[in-house]
Order: C-alpha cells, then sequence, then structure tokens
C-alpha cells in the first residue's frame, strides 16, 4: 500500500463524506475499518484530523464514538490519538470527569510517549481552560493514582494550558503542583512536569521569582532547576527580540 500525505482539507473532504455514508449505511465497524485505511495509515497533517473528529462528533451517537475510539487505540497509530483527543476534548463540555478519567485509561494503555502527550495536551490541558477548578482536582488524583505515562501527560496538559494563557492565579497553583511532584524519579514523569516548568518560566517569570527560594532548596532535584533556567533564559530571548 502506498502513503499518502494529506496536508489540505480539500484532500480529505471526499473522504469525509464517503466515510459519513458507511457509517450511515453500513455501520460503526465498517466505519473505523475504512478509517483506518483511508486516513489513519497515512500521513496527516494534525489539524486535518483535528477537523475530521470535530465533525464526526456532529454526526456520531456517543455509544459509536467510545466505539471508535476503542478501536483506534488496538490499532495504535500516531494521527488516531489526535482524533481521540478532540473525540473525548468535546465530551469536557459534557461530562467532564468521564473524559479526564478515559484519557487516563487511553494513555495508561497507549505505553508510548506520544499518546501521553497528544492525549494529554488536547483533553488534561483543554480541560484546565474548560473548568479549571475540576481539572486541578484532577491532577491531584492522576498524579498520585496515574501511572508514569498518565503523569506525564498531565505535564504536557499542564504545559499546553499555561501556552494558551491560563491566567497567572491560576498557573502559579499548577507550578505549586509541579514542586510537589519532583520527587517522582521516573524519567517520563520528569519529561512532562519538566517540560510544564520550563513553560511557567518563559511565560511567568514572576512566579518563578516569587518561588525561588523553594527552587533553590537543596530537595528541588537539579533537573527541574534546569528546565526552569531554560524556560527563564527563552523569556530573556523573547524580551530582546522584542526590544
Amino acid at each position: 500500500m502506498i502513503q499518502r500525505l494529506y496536508t489540505r482539507k480539500s484532500d480529505i473532504n471526499p473522504i469525509i463524506e464517503e466515510a459519513i455514508s458507511t457509517y450511515q449505511c453500513k455501520g460503526v465497524d465498517h466505519y473505523t475499518n475504512f478509517m483506518h485505511e483511508r486516513i489513519l495509515v497515512h500521513k496527516v497533517k494534525f489539524p486535518l484530523l483535528e477537523y475530521i473528529a470535530s465533525t464526526m462528533t456532529k454526526i456520531m451517537s456517543f455509544k459509536d464514538q467510545l466505539l471508535w475510539i476503542d478501536a483506534m487505540v488496538l490499532r495504535k497509530t500516531e494521527g488516531g490519538n489526535v482524533i481521540i483527543g478532540i473525540l473525548l476534548q468535546f465530551h469536557l463540555h459534557k461530562n467532564y470527569t468521564f473524559a479526564f478519567e478515559k484519557a487516563k485509561t487511553v494513555i495508561a494503555d497507549g505505553d508510548a510517549w506520544y499518546v501521553a502527550d497528544l492525549i494529554g495536551e488536547r483533553v488534561f490541558g483543554v480541560g484546565l481552560l474548560v473548568d479549571f477548578d475540576a481539572g486541578y482536582s484532577l491532577f491531584h488524583t492522576f498524579g498520585q493514582r496515574g501511572n508514569f505515562w498518565v503523569k506525564r501527560a498531565l505535564g504536557a496538559g499542564a504545559h499546553y494550558a499555561i501556552k494558551k494563557n491560563l491566567e497567572g492565579e491560576k498557573v502559579e497553583q499548577i507550578f505549586r503542583w509541579l514542586l510537589g511532584m519532583t520527587e517522582d524519579k521516573n524519567y517520563q514523569v520528569k519529561q512532562g512536569i519538566g517540560w510544564a516548568a520550563k513553560t511557567t518560566a518563559k511565560f511567568h517569570p514572576n512566579i518563578i521569582t516569587k518561588y525561588k527560594a523553594m527552587i533553590d532548596a537543596s530537595k528541588t532535584p537539579q533537573w527541574f532547576q534546569k528546565k526552569i533556567e531554560i524556560g527563564l533564559n527563552r523569556h530573556a530571548y523573547a524580551s530582546r527580540k522584542r526590544g
């Protein structure tokens, strides 16, 4: 099979029309097979995958969306995780806790860094922007009980929310949570937590100044301090560039 590259909506709109017809006439099983063969085994730009997912949330029943998600989990394509993230993101406005819990399950089963990052940004990160209090509570719960991939995904989500202009006082709460996660020795956890710490320093250096004593304390690991240093350097560079 020749792997195709899809970069424009005009490339995939005819496929989406055929996919909808397949779903409506033959059901979800035929549809999931169709989408795997026509879309997910090919190279598709992430915004197009998000467009596909958003389109299908308007067509598919909730039950069938879950069946599609489970089919994509089993087939383990990178693009499938982008679609899963958007499908669950849609449910943040309907059943917030379900979206987080299902994301946690998918991420743990996915057993790969890109699954954690792609779904973590789109569900955990957007979740903080949709309902910070609910998300922050689940961050604490998952940070204690989730496996290392889930904890990495929380860091990816925190990074995304901060980058997308989460309010300063909420970023400070997230940063305190990040500080509390630094005792975890797992490499994947450190990657996610460090990513969010670096983004905090880049966009909110005032928070780093406020917590400098805690950051500089001997119990704070060097890898975390290094991520903050990188973020501060990026903030300084961006400030100089702006003139």
